[in-house]
């Protein structure tokens, strides 16, 4: 089976919808109204990983931001002049393409992306106990200080929610 990277658009929202709901807790759920006002604000970041029949197999939603800026669940993607690195906002495969690499695949095109724009780390939150596996993709777990990240780190309330970073090659 054959597989494609591509940019997201608007037509793609029910699909993403689905694998987010397959894939997170209730409470992590973001509806398709924030997801499309997002993908308006950042479409040149949010890739999704698509088989020839183009089902839609796993998606990465990312955008510019600050170092040690966590982005609070149910949040829009703000926009940053100062932006010093690149957030992985929301990545998900579907159950269906579990085993198939498609989340390397998905963070290479970030990484690359980002060297694109000169920034040297990616970051984001890992949820659901997900930090050994960004832990395996060479992300470390940063501590967090000051109230408005820690404030935003909660938002992702019972999902033992952990900042971590990235240094990547330019």
């Amino acid at each position: 089976m054959s597989i494609h990277i591509r940019l997201i658009n608007e037509a793609d929202l029910d699909a993403i919808v689905a694998i987010q709901d397959s894939c997170y807790a209730d409470e992590l759920f973001e509806n398709a109204c924030l997801i499309s006002r997002r993908l308006a604000s950042q479409p040149q970041s949010c890739w999704l990983a698509e088989n020839n029949e183009g089902e839609v197999l796993a998606y990465l939603f990312s955008y510019p931001s600050r170092n040690r800026q966590v982005a609070p669940l149910g949040s829009e993607f703000g926009y940053y002049a100062d932006a010093e690195l690149l957030y992985l906002h929301d990545m998900a495969v579907s159950h269906n393409a579990r085993g198939m690499r498609l989340a390397p695949q998905l963070l290479a095109y970030a990484e690359q992306y980002a060297a694109d724009l000169g920034f040297s780390t990616l970051a984001l939150v890992a949820v659901q106990g997900s930090v050994p596996y960004w832990q395996k993709q060479g992300f470390e777990v940063l501590t967090l200080t000051g109230t408005t990240a820690l404030q935003a780190l909660s938002s992702y309330t019972g999902q033992n929610a952990v900042y971590m970073q990235k240094q990547i090659q330019g």
